[in-house]
């Protein structure tokens, strides 16, 4: 199974980034540690996953700052 996280310290962003995943019906778990919101988003292929991302980093007008390499399966 593919996962991707997306992790904000801000609550706007982070409520309306949940509302768009909602509205684009995509399978997520919302979280909240540390004062760190984190949205992690499930059962997306490698490339539905960099079109969302790219969508959605066009939509709020963000510019990604790392993207760390999935661990190698077990």
């Amino acid at each position: 199974m593919n996962m991707t996280t997306i992790s904000t310290s801000s609550k706007k962003l982070f409520s309306k980034i949940e509302k768009y995943l909602k509205n684009k019906r995509v399978r997520f778990t919302p979280s909240f540690c540390n004062g760190i919101h984190a949205l992690d988003i499930f059962d997306l292929s490698e490339s539905e996953t960099t079109s969302l991302i790219q969508k959605m980093t066009k939509h709020f007008h963000l510019t990604p700052i790392q993207q760390v390499p999935m661990a190698p399966a077990a």
